[in-house]
């Protein structure tokens, strides 16, 4: 829903009664929704811990580069509907196809020299998409900065 301010209040975000306000750099608008309602149950706290883990990896800064300008070249692929996905999706993205890739592969403990030692296809964004974790874009071959 969009939002109008009545006393000129723009940059306004966060939480207030049962609303979450953000601001769209797309839409160049302030948008409010309902705040979701989930009790902590198991799965989420394993999924809690598991990216967690993943983010403690710390890829550095060429991988998070890699993935940031595979977002802008992404914005007309259908599967992320128009949208550009954020590094850190796109990181959890690669991570999880891995895991369905590789069903002995622990994310709660994987480490960043597990994924030199193994040679997994997340080293580098590139061999992620020739893997077929992400779908192609132009040059994509040019990613190659390592985790």
């Amino acid at each position: 829903m969009k939002v109008l301010f009545k006393n000129m209040l723009s940059g306004y975000i966060g939480n207030a009664d049962e609303l979450v306000f953000y601001y769209d750099r797309r839409l160049g608008r302030i948008l409010a929704r309902r705040k979701p309602h989930r009790k902590p149950n198991a799965q989420n706290n394993a999924f809690g811990q598991i990216a967690k883990n993943l983010m403690g990896i710390k890829p550095s800064q060429a991988y998070k580069d890699d993935l940031i300008s595979y977002s802008e070249r992404c914005l007309h692929l259908g599967e992320f509907g128009g949208v550009r996905p954020i590094w850190n999706n796109l990181y959890m993205k690669i991570m999880y196809a891995m895991r369905d890739e590789y069903p002995n592969l622990d994310l709660l403990t994987l480490s960043r020299e597990q994924i030199i030692s193994l040679d997994l296809p997340c080293r580098t964004v590139g061999l992620s998409i020739l893997a077929g974790y992400l779908p192609q874009v132009r040059n994509w071959q040019e990613f190659t900065g390592e985790i």
